[in-house]
């Protein structure tokens, strides 16, 4: 055998063991130091709302008299809603509008009385932040304000997005750091410039959270400082960042939701997946032998990498029902791809050909089917992410991801890792005999079977 397929046997052996540890179900995941930075990287498997249950949040638009609820209003609130969701910490939350003046949120995972009140506070509040003018009154953190009552000089909508982040200060306190647009950077100079000595209440939602002396001009930059911890300093920063709700909502019911499948369920699931996959596999040793082998060796791999991306933290990726059904899908994608390999490999065994030169031209034959089959699988994948991302179907999307990343994962496993094994084996020289590639019977002296030559008659004989 030639060095290059040992290198590429060996690439293969280093996949198959990384990704074979990932896939342990209790896998610690890595600790490592960056300089003075401790980085975690954890291998768990993140299961979605039907499988691991979570909150529900149901909000309803509460709109004054004056302000009309369209679809439009609620599209965008429903916009906005899910990127606070999406900084809340949960994964694969769901947001949708239910009706003409309701939207619910279902976040997996989120559970606990802090995570009941955290969403009380991200989802139903309007998140207008106000610096008004209070001359020299001294109003305490918590302080609510009346309508009017001061004069606003700024309002959120100025802020730029980027420049609001959380920081700490000298003391380790969290404090929130922002900045202005250019509009709103002149506008708060010149006030600040005027108004030295004055104090200046930060307000957010009609509740003041800061209300600092002014020392000295300030222009594009500042940063907010109190008596926040940090989970609250995140909160407000998710509101200012992503701006205020167009419409007011309110919080009409909120439950703790079971997984639709249990423990037990899972199990279940696991045993008939197991009990498939190990049919799959005895028919493919029965008919096709020794490929048979090297294919399940493939699927065994292919399983694997596939499982050890889904847990990979950097593709986040969120296991739900829909999910598992994606995966399952795409190994009877792997498995046809072997299928259409040997059958092409047999006909040319059949026609006499010599086993190396079988093999090759069966991969080169079968390629074209392989290549169009999963094309039209991906094209599909991207059509269904495309209308679940626009709809936000999270379900459909999760099957359209797994399903996607099981085809291009088959696509490496049907042609690299069987072709390379199987160049292997053939290239070993010790089984050489078609019948242990699914072709005839064997014979008395262990020699391939021979064809008999074709009779020669004249014409009308």
């Amino acid at each position: 055998m030639r060095r290059r397929e040992w290198a590429r046997l060996a690439v293969i052996l280093v996949i198959a063991l990384t990704a074979g540890w990932i896939a342990l179900p209790n896998n610690p995941g890595i600790h490592f130091s960056v300089g003075d930075r401790d980085v975690d990287v954890d291998f768990r498997t993140v299961l979605g709302l039907d499988l691991q249950g979570g909150l529900q949040v149901l909000l309803e638009a509460d709109p004054p008299a004056n302000l009309p609820v369209t679809g439009d209003t609620m599209t965008a609130a429903r916009d906005i809603i899910e990127q606070r969701v999406n900084e809340f910490g949960t994964t694969e939350p769901v947001v949708q509008i239910q009706g003409k003046n309701r939207i619910v949120v279902e976040m997996p995972g989120a559970k606990s009385p802090e995570d009941r009140e955290r969403a009380v506070r991200l989802f139903g509040e309007t998140g207008l932040l106000e610096f008004m003018d209070v001359g020299t009154a001294n109003l305490p953190p918590g302080t609510r304000v009346q309508e009017g009552q001061f004069e606003t000089i700024l309002t959120g909508k100025n802020l730029d997005p980027r420049a609001v982040s959380v920081a700490f200060s000298e003391r380790n306190q969290p404090e929130i750091n922002f900045g202005w647009d250019p509009e709103g950077a002149a506008i708060f100079g010149a006030y600040t410039e005027k108004n030295i000595g004055r104090n200046l209440a930060i307000v957010l939602d009609k509740t003041v959270l800061s209300a600092p002396r002014i020392n000295s001009r300030i222009d594009s930059q500042g940063r907010i400082t109190g008596l926040f911890s940090l989970g609250e300093a995140r909160d407000i920063v998710t509101k200012l960042k992503y701006g205020a709700l167009p419409i007011p909502m309110k919080v009409v019911q909120q439950r703790e939701v079971g997984a639709t499948l249990g423990e037990d369920s899972i199990r279940r699931s696991l045993v008939a997946g197991t009990v498939g996959l190990g049919a799959v596999m005895a028919f493919m040793l029965i008919y096709y032998r020794l490929p048979g082998l090297v294919a399940t060796l493939a699927l065994v791999i292919y399983a694997l990498v596939t499982f050890a991306i889904f847990k990979n933290p950097f593709v986040q990726l969120t296991m739900t029902l829909a999910g598992i059904a994606g995966f399952i899908l795409s190994i009877g994608m792997a498995v046809d791809a072997n299928i259409l390999i040997f059958e092409r490999m047999k006909e040319e065994l059949r026609a006499g050909r010599p086993l190396s030169s079988a093999v090759e031209s069966g991969f080169s034959r079968a390629w074209s089917s392989i290549f169009d089959s999963n094309s039209t699988t991906l094209i599909t994948c991207a059509i269904l992410w495309f209308f679940g991302d626009r709809f936000h179907a999270g379900l459909i999307k999760g099957f359209a991801i797994t399903l996607g990343i099981g085809v291009l994962v088959s696509l490496f496993s049907s042609i690299t890792v069987t072709k390379t094994l199987l160049r292997a084996l053939v290239g070993t020289g010790v089984i050489r005999h078609p019948w242990f590639y699914g072709v005839g019977t064997p014979t008395a002296n262990g020699e391939p079977p021979q064809r008999p030559a074709p009779d020669l008659a004249a014409a009308g004989a």
